[in-house]
């Protein structure tokens, strides 16, 4: 699954490192190398075509149309039309740290972690990480395995720890990815990217339907808890049990990640020390936390990231292009109507959206991403600019191959926008419905972890190729698996051919 359609990722490279089948991240890392050396076009590599080291800090449109890049080392490009796809994960989000300055040990982000010296250090005996998902749970695990004392540092006024799910499939399905990455799967979330039919009718329009999914769903959650089993393993040793996830799993409120290790909840429960504390304060080599200290010869901070985008848009044009901006700036009080229209929709549509678990709800501070199939700006004025790879997912190569096809539909002319109040309508009813089904991470109306599937599959069909690729019934309980896309883009090429044909025989 973790690959492009056209280009295999050689799975017997790694066989020795697999459980069922999920891999280290160094192999993604090959793959991507290998990926840019052998697409070749036009006599030119795609790392031929890459300028590195050079970040671009600002970017501009021209009035004349199109856009100017201006480059860190002060070249500066102009083009016709633009892709910003400089994604999530790439400016790493540094909490607030009362006394950072004079913290005596290494502080470092999980991006850094990986090339840094930390595990191989012996000067480095303590470790503590901040953070509550899958990269804070994967370092505290490389730590504790390296022979580092670990403290795990999760903050009681975030969200709470992950939610982790077993990586062995059940049934045809080699592991779970498989299962998730079906539409049997996805059928059983209420989602609007989903077509409106039978099945959802049936499932979350009816009470027997929602208390068929509510059962489903609850047994997902407990066959996720039930290996960590935290409580019985003397759940109060070493604070194990405040890796217990606040909501459950169907919220994604506290994040979800794969437990691809046999031994991980061994190693965490016995040799890594569990905090749900905020940090007061850093001061020498200590942690002070709301109730106890701690002392660290590292803290490893495993906060997630900030759009990129933040560096090189500024805020007018932000606003203007639907990316998030602070509240004071987002004025158009259109939205609000639209927004409040949306909410009831989404709750006539979905019932069960109506009364979600206690949880942990921060205050918004900025606004969502309002971006048409969180591509598209819904302001004609740029309708020359694309941004790809703006949403949370669990696959993101499906998601960059088939929102790379649009895109590329768009530009050729071949996928016409609607009207600027259709898209407005639709970017509002996204968000509301974001908004109610995943809580908290929903609130920047960007959050699909669920929904990979129906959101590839509304892509295609308005790109005008094949999204269900499978035969009969397969095409439902099967999983979409990298391989279902090949041949798409030759697809486009004739279906393309056939439209340019149709406008010239029009036009003649």
């Amino acid at each position: 699954m973790a690959c492009f359609s056209e280009f295999s990722m050689q799975p017997h490279l790694m066989a020795d490192e697999t459980y069922y089948d999920f891999f280290p991240a160094k192999y993604i890392t090959q793959y991507l190398e290998r990926f840019v050396d052998t697409k070749v076009y036009a006599d030119k590599s795609l790392r031929q075509r890459i300028i590195f080291h050079s970040p671009v800090k600002e970017i501009e449109q021209n009035k004349e149309g199109g856009w100017h890049i201006l480059r860190s080392d002060k070249q500066r490009l102009s083009t016709r039309k633009l892709v910003v796809a400089a994604g999530l994960t790439s400016q790493p989000n540094f909490p607030i740290l009362p006394g950072y300055g004079s913290f005596t040990g290494t502080i470092l982000h999980h991006k850094e972690f990986g090339s840094s010296s930390i595990l191989a250090n012996p000067q480095v005996k303590h470790v503590a990480v901040l953070g509550g998902a899958k990269s804070a749970a994967d370092i505290a695990y490389a730590c504790a395995k390296a022979g580092k004392a670990v403290s795990w540092i999760i903050r009681a006024s975030g969200s709470g720890p992950a939610a982790f799910a077993s990586a062995q499939g059940i049934g045809p399905y080699k592991n779970s990815n498989e299962l998730l990455y079906t539409r049997l799967a996805a059928s059983l979330s209420p989602s609007v990217w989903m077509p409106r039919g039978w099945i959802e009718r049936l499932l979350h329009g009816t009470a027997v339907g929602r208390r068929l999914v509510d059962r489903l769903w609850a047994n997902i959650d407990a066959d996720a808890r039930r290996p960590a089993d935290y409580d019985g393993r003397n759940s109060e040793k070493n604070g194990f049990s405040n890796l217990r996830p606040d909501t459950p799993i169907f919220w994604q409120n506290d994040s979800t990640g794969v437990n691809q290790r046999p031994d991980f909840w061994d190693v965490i429960a016995e040799k890594v020390k569990v905090y749900r504390q905020d940090i007061v304060k850093l001061q020498g080599s200590s942690i002070d936390l709301t109730k106890d200290k701690i002392e660290a010869d590292a803290l490893i901070c495993a906060t997630g990231w900030r759009p990129s985008y933040f560096s090189f848009v500024d805020t007018s044009l932000a606003h203007g292009l639907g990316l998030p901006t602070s509240l004071d700036v987002e004025a158009k009080p259109e939205w609000r109507d639209l927004d409040s229209a949306a909410d009831k929709e989404v709750l006539s549509r979905f019932p069960s959206l109506r009364n979600p678990p206690p949880h942990h709800a921060s205050s918004p501070t900025s606004s969502p991403f309002r971006l048409y199939k969180h591509i598209l700006s819904t302001d004609p004025t740029y309708n020359d600019i694309l941004f790809l790879g703006h949403i949370a997912v669990g696959n993101n190569f499906r998601a960059a191959e088939v929102q790379a096809l649009w895109a590329t539909a768009y530009f050729d002319g071949l996928l016409h926008a609607p009207s600027q109040a259709d898209m407005e309508k639709e970017v509002a009813l996204g968000v509301a419905w974001c908004r109610r089904r995943y809580l908290t991470k929903g609130e920047l109306g960007h959050w699909l972890y669920y929904d990979l599937i129906p959101y590839t599959d509304a892509l295609l069909a308005e790109v005008g190729v094949k999204s269900h690729r499978k035969i009969g019934t397969r095409d439902f309980w099967a999983p979409c698996v990298a391989e279902d896309l090949n041949g798409i883009v030759e697809e486009y090429l004739d279906h393309k051919a056939r439209q340019d044909r149709s406008t010239s025989k029009f036009k003649g």
